[in-house]
This record gives C-alpha cells, structure tokens and sequence, in this order.
C-alpha cells in the first residue's frame, strides 16, 4: 500500500482509497449530505408546511 494517507468524505484520515481517488475528475467534487438532501424534496413538496418549521434548528441539534 502507499504511504499516502486518503481523505474520505467524513474528512477522516484512512488508509482506503476512496472513489474520490481513484477517479482525477472526482477529486474536487464535494459529496452531498443525503439526509440534507431528502429534507430539503420534502419541503420543496410541502411549501406551506415549511413555513411552520425552521431548517436550521434540524441542522443544528
């Protein structure tokens, strides 16, 4: 293995190599948090709902 420690999208460092390392073209691409992502479709298909919720207190518990 190479002494190259990886950085893996949980900004840990890991001796695995990562899609994010193998492939050149992906190596500045961010991943998406995926349960930010699903939040963010169900308000988008509830906009009157949303209005009673606040985003940010899910996001920072």
């Amino acid at each position: 293995m190479r002494d190259k420690k990886y950085d893996n999208p949980d900004m840990v460092n890991t001796d695995k190599e990562s899609l994010f390392d193998k492939h050149e073209d992906m190596k500045t691409v961010d991943p998406i948090p995926v349960e930010e992502l699903n939040e963010e479709v169900k308000d988008e298909k509830d906009k009157r709902g949303t209005k009673h919720r606040s985003g940010s207190e899910k996001k920072n518990r």
